[in-house]
């Protein structure tokens, strides 16, 4: 049995965008495609797939393809390294903040006017800085996703949840979110540094999810029922730095 192989790149054009895939045949029966992290386009195809039918396949796929390509696009870039010192920029709920480090006996993180005060004995700790700015962060984006969920269930009542599925939320580097198959929703916790009306469609979409797993029409039917304005908070997602 021959093992995949690499057999070259090349070029389509979807929706009036042209896509670079590249072809990979192996033994399998069936076509696989799959977006990659960096938006890469890997199609995995049996050995004797003609290419015109490879590339018919992806023409039946393309909104699903540009789609994921448009959600990788719209992760935030990477952030420059934080020094966690006084007067740095931090967000939260879409809304910009500077950091004042203090000195004092009580560790602690307050939201005071337009400054994060954070409270160390040592202000040149910047572990110390970090490691309670992460914390706060933690703390509080699982309070308010745990919130919004709760709310746009209650006034979606088609989505047909009766409570809030079981909510985690940690640090991930190339997603806002996804929803598992057995029901739990995983979020991001840098998605409580974007406007409230993001989060909300962060959240719609993966409860969304629990009812369509795919990104087919169904899916997109279901989402503009549940959510008419999602189109607009997701071109805001698109334009938000973090």
């Amino acid at each position: 049995m021959r093992g995949p192989q690499e057999v070259g790149r090349r070029a389509l054009e979807l929706g009036g965008e042209v896509v670079e895939y590249t072809l990979r045949r192996s033994s399998r029966k069936t076509l696989g495609i799959t977006v990659e992290p960096d938006g890469s386009v890997l199609v995995t195809a049996p050995w004797a797939a003609e290419v015109a039918d490879i590339e018919a396949v992806l023409r039946r796929r393309k909104r699903w393809i540009l789609r994921h390509r448009r959600e990788i696009a719209a992760l935030p870039p990477p952030t420059p390294p934080r020094e966690w010192v006084s007067g740095e920029t931090h967000r939260y709920l879409g809304r910009q903040y500077r950091l004042k480090v203090e000195t004092g006996a009580g560790p602690g993180v307050r939201l005071v006017g337009q400054f994060f005060r954070v409270t160390v004995p040592n202000p040149a700790d910047a572990a110390r800085v970090r490691g309670q700015m992460e914390r706060w962060y933690l703390t509080h984006a699982r309070s308010v996703f745990g919130r919004r969920l709760a709310e746009l269930i209650r006034q979606t009542p088609r989505l047909g949840l009766r409570e809030p599925p079981p909510l985690i939320v940690r640090k991930l580097r190339r997603r806002w979110g996804s929803c598992s198959p057995e029901g739990r929703i995983l979020m991001n916790v840098d998605a409580v540094k974007l406007p409230i009306g993001c989060v909300d469609y962060l959240l719609m979409h993966e409860l969304c999810h629990l009812r369509v797993p795919h990104h087919g029409p169904a899916f997109w039917r279901l989402l503009d029922a549940c959510m008419p304005d999602w189109e607009r908070w997701r071109r805001r997602l698109d334009h938000t730095e973090i």
